[in-house]
């Protein structure tokens, strides 16, 4: 369990830390100023270049994601995040509906703000007055984890699984799927079907047009928004070269061209733009977003990569400032062949529903970064996946057999439910999905011979239509493949043969990452659901999961 510390130890805190921070600080959070050269190595480090002290901002030591749940980066006293109520779906008729559809989601950015949470205190909405200091004059527990911030889709694609590849251009995924006992619920079986791209990176060999739009508005003068976002763009640089354009575009209460459409390879001229930010004024999202677009379609480049990375805490309070109107403006922009991408940073006043709403209607995908080692992880190792275009409008469609599957669940995919008939209408806008990237659809199913009771599937007049086969259900994939500019089908049959009592180390985990993501939520559905069956599910633990189970 999370220790949970009171407002006064923490006040004390952070006036002992303000003591102390002029003398050198090592470990977590610490801070440091570079001013002596390092060694560049061939393929590059981070902080590689000499910088003066006027250049210089204060960095953070390049510390573990685990080793930053220590201690709060900042108190939360007075909390104004905003999230996205989230409505759970329950059980379908098969005999009603026999048909799921959802769009394609590689998003981390949930499974990222609830290790933040976790390392900051947070526990579940439940166990609501455990920490009675954190409960305002109005009775709102603001150390409880909001469930709109648990999106169980987000968590499942954080953690990488041993999915087939696509291999071929009819098959640009691959098409994974595991089926077997449900952990939770004793009379329904876990379906999980895993996607995942082909490695090819056709778009980045005719170069990358990247404009970085910054956030510096006073909300962003902290030490884990302002500061680790310079260090996180850092590792994004270090990756580039002479066939890539860069721009900086930032943002406060206007907006201010820094670089336009430099050369890659001068590392040395966009780190010290980088570090010369400062943070101050309100935040007008709107007139640095018009700027990005601008920037990035004079320096379009046909057939490469074409993308706005956005970082911010999403607090836009001048200018466009409603989800509804960054839905739109958004939206409008997709036509001009110029993804974005989105950072969020920070805690206490983080608005996850603009930053969401910015990264879905903009083509790109959504990532939080609470420390450096996940800014190397989503520049580094997952690069091309993050930032490169594959396969646009990526749909995903099952369809149940009656005749073996009575009802059904989708797991998360809340706010990714696309209507059935818009499955084949291709001006539909659905998920875009980079090279060697994965995502994973899961269900909990009822089948046809339980006893599980499931509403609304006697009706007088619907005609129960069934195959009588063994299948139990066909999981479709379409997309608009960026190579060809053509769009594609991928589909397989699942029947009883792939049903198993052990489907193997991803489904298990997969499904302890389900349960937690239900305890989180307080969902419905949880069943038998524990800590201690989470714990086991696991086993050996991935990229410190079970770090954050102990914390909660």
């Amino acid at each position: 369990m999370a220790i949970k510390t009171s407002f006064k130890d923490r006040a004390l805190a952070l006036i002992l830390a303000g003591m102390l921070a002029t003398a050198p600080l090592s470990g977590c959070g610490s801070t440091q100023v570079q001013t002596q050269p390092s060694t560049k190595t061939e393929t590059g480090s981070v902080n590689s270049y000499t910088l003066t002290e006027t250049e210089a901002l204060p960095m953070y030591d390049s510390y573990a994601a685990e080793d930053c749940m220590v201690e709060p980066w900042i108190d939360v006293e007075f909390n104004t995040e905003e999230y996205a109520a989230i409505d759970e779906g329950g059980f379908i008729s098969t005999a009603t509906r026999p048909l799921s559809t959802v769009s394609a989601d590689v998003d981390t950015a949930s499974w990222c703000n609830l290790r933040r949470m976790a390392r900051d205190g947070y526990h579940l909405a439940y166990t609501d007055g455990n920490n009675p200091e954190a409960i305002d004059d109005y009775g709102y527990d603001y150390y409880a984890i909001p469930a709109g911030a648990v999106r169980i889709e987000e968590m499942l694609n954080y953690f990488s699984y041993d999915y087939a590849v696509g291999k071929t251009k009819d098959e640009r995924f691959g098409i994974t799927t595991h089926l077997g006992p449900c952990p939770w619920n004793p009379d329904t079986e876990l379906l999980t079907v895993g996607f995942a791209a082909a490695p090819e990176d056709v778009a980045s060999q005719k170069g990358r047009n990247l404009v970085f739009l910054i956030d510096v508005s006073g909300s962003m003068d902290s030490r884990d928004k302002l500061e680790l976002l310079q260090d996180a763009f850092e590792v994004l640089v270090d990756q580039l070269d002479a066939h890539d354009r860069v721009s900086i575009v930032t943002y406060a209460s206007g907006e201010d061209l820094v670089l336009d459409g430099v050369s890659g390879d001068n590392h040395r001229e966009i780190l010290r733009a980088i570090r010369r930010l400062r943070a101050d004024g309100s935040t007008n999202g709107e007139r640095g977003l018009e700027l990005a677009y601008e920037v990035a379609e004079r320096n379009f480049i046909e057939g490469g990569v074409n993308r706005i990375v956005m970082a911010s805490d999403g607090d836009l309070n001048v200018g466009m400032t409603s989800v509804s109107d960054l839905h739109d403006y958004v939206s409008k922009k997709r036509d001009t062949g110029i993804y974005l991408s989105v950072l969020g940073f920070g805690s206490g006043n983080y608005k996850d529903t603009k930053m969401e709403t910015l990264a879905d209607d903009g083509n790109g995908s959504y990532h939080y970064i609470d420390c450096i080692d996940e800014a190397e992880r989503v520049f580094g190792e997952r690069l091309c996946a993050n930032l490169v275009p594959f396969a646009d409008d990526v749909k995903v469609q099952v369809e149940f057999n009656p005749a073996q599957v009575k009802a059904y669940r989708l797991i998360g995919y809340e706010n990714r439910a696309i209507a059935d008939e818009d499955f084949r209408d291709d001006t539909v806008d659905a998920g875009d999905v980079g090279p060697g990237a994965q995502f994973t659809v899961a269900y909990e199913i009822v089948r046809a011979d339980s006893d599980f009771e499931v509403a609304g599937s006697d009706l007088k007049y619907q005609e129960n239509v069934t195959t009588g086969s063994d299948e139990w259900l066909t999981a479709t994939i379409r997309y608009h493949a960026f190579d060809d500019d053509k769009v594609h089908e991928q589909e397989l049959i699942v029947d009883k043969d792939a049903w198993t009592e052990n489907p193997g180390e991803d489904w298990s985990f997969q499904a302890a990452v389900i349960e937690l993501g239900m305890l989180m939520r307080d969902s419905e559905y949880a069943g038998t659901s524990s800590f201690e069956q989470i714990r086991k599910l696991a086993g050996t633990d991935r990229d410190g999961f079970l770090d954050v189970v102990e914390l909660l």
